[in-house]
C-alpha cells in the first residue's frame, strides 16, 4: 500500500517523488506495450498485462481508503469523467446487448482506476518529475511500433483472424503502427496527446531531453499519416497561435513574429505534408474514398437514432447486429447511438469539459491551457475517428488525463519560472 506524501518544498534540494514508483513504472510500461495474456475469456473477452496491473493498482487504491480518503485530483474533472461510465452503467437497463454494455462499463471503471492511480502516484512530486514519467511514456509508445517495422519477433501485429496476406495486415508495415494497441490511427490519437506537452516543456523550462522527446513523438505521428490525428494537432496549433496574438492585442503589446509563425506554419503543414508523402501512400491515406465511406456511416447511424432516439441501444452495443454501426468514426454521433440524443449530447458535453475545466486553470497553472489545447486535438480526432471507443484507447485516455492533471497539480504548487529558468 502506497504512503502519504508530502509536497516538494522549495529550496531545500530535495524531492520526495524522486524516490521510485515501481508499480506506476510497471503500469506506464504496459500501457506502452499492452499484451494480451488471455483470449476468449468469458464476459470480458481478453486479459493483458495492463488490465491485471490496474487491477492491482485497484486494490491499492481500496486499501488506501482505510487511512486516508480518495485523491480524485479536482472534483469537478473526476465528475466529468465519470458521467460516461454512469451514463454506460445506467443503459444496462434497456440494452439490447448486456454483455457489450457490461464490457463497455467494465472498460470505463478500468480508465477511471488509471486516472485515480496515477494522480495518487504522482501526488506530491514536481512538475519536472512529472514530464519525466511522460516523456518515458511517450518514448515507450514509439518503441513497439519502430520494432514491428523492423520485423523483429514477438512483435508482430496482434490483431487476431487477420490473415498475414491481407490489406489489413500488410497495412501494419506501411506506415507506423503498433503491434498491441492496432493500426496506425490508433498510435497516433495516444501520442498526440503528449506532443503539445513535451514541445511546451522543453521550450519553457529550457529541457532539451522534453524538446527531443516533442519532436520525435512528432514524428512518429506524422509516420503514422493519421489524417484525423493531424488535423487535431493542427487545429489545435492554430487555435493556440491565434490566442496567443488575441491576448498580445488585448493586453496592449506588439504581437511576436513567434506567434505569427506558428499560426502560417500550421496552415501550411497540412499542403506540404501532402506534397512529400509519395504517391502510394496519398492515394491509400488521402482518397477520397475512406472520408465517402465514414459518411455512409454518419447517414446510418442518424437513421439509427432516429429509430430509437431516447434511450438508444445500449453502451458499446452493435444495433440491431451492424457491427459496422458499433464504431461511427465519430464520437459524438456514436455517443446518441448508444444512449439517445439527450443523454448521449451529455457523454459528449462530458468530454467537451474536459477543456473547458482545464482552459479554466490557466492563470494559476499555465501549464493547463497548453493540455487544454491537447484536449481539443483530441476532441478533433474523436469527431473523425472511433478512438475513444477502442477500449484499451479508452483507458488511456483517461491514463494519460491522469499524467496532465498531476502536472497542472504540481505546476500551480510552485512559482511561475521565466523562460530562462534552470533545466529539470
Amino acid at each position: 500500500m502506497t504512503t502519504a506524501r508530502a509536497p516538494a518544498r522549495h529550496g531545500t534540494g530535495t524531492d520526495p517523488g524522486a524516490s521510485p514508483r515501481v508499480l506506476l513504472t510497471l503500469v506506464l510500461i504496459a500501457a506502452a506495450m499492452p499484451v494480451r495474456l488471455l483470449r476468449s475469456v468469458p464476459g470480458i473477452d481478453s486479459v493483458s498485462v495492463l488490465d491485471i496491473l490496474l487491477a492491482v493498482a485497484a486494490l491499492t487504491l481500496f486499501l488506501d481508503l482505510a487511512c486516508r480518503p480518495l485523491d480524485i485530483g479536482y472534483p469537478m474533472l473526476f465528475a466529468l469523467l465519470c458521467v460516461p461510465a454512469v451514463v454506460c452503467g445506467l443503459s444496462m437497463l434497456w440494452t439490447q446487448d448486456r454483455g457489450a454494455t457490461f464490457r463497455a462499463t467494465l472498460i470505463y471503471v478500468e480508465g477511471i482506476v488509471a486516472y485515480l492511480f496515477v494522480v495518487r502516484e504522482l501526488g506530491g512530486v514536481s512538475p519536472g518529475r512529472v514530464m519525466t514519467y511522460i516523456r518515458r511514456y511517450s518514448l515507450l509508445l514509439i518503441v513497439p511500433a519502430v520494432l514491428l517495422l523492423l520485423r523483429v519477433p514477438g512483435f508482430s501485429p496482434e490483431e487476431p483472424g487477420v490473415p498475414t496476406d491481407s490489406d489489413r495486415y500488410l497495412s501494419y508495415y506501411s506506415r507506423l503502427s503498433h503491434p498491441a494497441l492496432g493500426p496506425s490511427n490508433n498510435l497516433a490519437t495516444v501520442l498526440a496527446f503528449f506532443v503539445p506537452l513535451l514541445l511546451y516543456w522543453g521550450r519553457v523550462r529550457h529541457d532539451r531531453r522534453c524538446t527531443l522527446a516533442g519532436w520525435v513523438t512528432l514524428a512518429a505521428v506524422v509516420c503514422t499519416l493519421s489524417r484525423g490525428v493531424l488535423l487535431g494537432l493542427l487545429t489545435a496549433a492554430v487555435l493556440a497561435g491565434l490566442g496567443a496574438l488575441l491576448r498580445r492585442r488585448l493586453a496592449g503589446n506588439r504581437i511576436p513574429g513567434r506567434a505569427v509563425a506558428v499560426v502560417a506554419v500550421a496552415g501550411a503543414a497540412a499542403a506540404l505534408l501532402y506534397r512529400l508523402i509519395p504517391d502510394s501512400l496519398v492515394a491509400s491515406r488521402f482518397s477520397p474514398a475512406n472520408v465517402l465511406l465514414r459518411s455512409e456511416f454518419a447517414v446510418e447511424a442518424i437513421h439509427k437514432i432516429a429509430e430509437r432516439p431516447v434511450l438508444g441501444f445500449g453502451g458499446g452495443t452493435a444495433p440491431d447486429g451492424l457491427w459496422d454501426l458499433a464504431r461511427v468514426h465519430n464520437t459524438y454521433l456514436q455517443q446518441m447511438v448508444y444512449y439517445g440524443v439527450v443523454l448521449g449530447a451529455l457523454v459528449s458535453l462530458a468530454l467537451i469539459g474536459t477543456a473547458v475545466f482545464f482552459f479554466s486553470r490557466w492563470r494559476t497553472s499555465p501549464v493547463a491551457r497548453v493540455v487544454g489545447f491537447t484536449l481539443i486535438a483530441q476532441l478533433v480526432v474523436f469527431g473523425v475517428e472511433s478512438s475513444f471507443e477502442g477500449t484499451v484507447l479508452r483507458v488511456l485516455f483517461y491514463l494519460s488525463v491522469g499524467l496532465a492533471t498531476a502536472l497542472v497539480r504540481a505546476s500551480g504548487r510552485q512559482p511561475a519560472e521565466p523562460l530562462t529558468g534552470r533545466r529539470n
